[in-house]
């Protein structure tokens, strides 16, 4: 049986190494890219999400 300490050694965890950036403009203008569309898509999903509780809560005050 393995002690704690030897089996969550920081030798046991397995390295990931990134791909090199070749092309760092491009890089750069795609990481751009990608958080404008995370931007856009949460103020749509919040748009949405606003829309529906205003939806439910007028139809739940005047009694339809």
């Amino acid at each position: 049986m393995k002690h704690f300490a030897s089996a969550h050694s920081c030798t046991q965890n397995n390295v990931r190494e990134h791909s090199p950036i070749y092309d760092l403009q491009a890089y750069e203008q795609r990481q751009c890219k990608l958080k404008r569309k995370q931007i856009f898509k949460n103020i749509l999903d919040t748009t949405v999400f606003f829309s529906a509780c205003s939806i439910v809560f007028s139809l739940l005050f005047w009694g339809v």
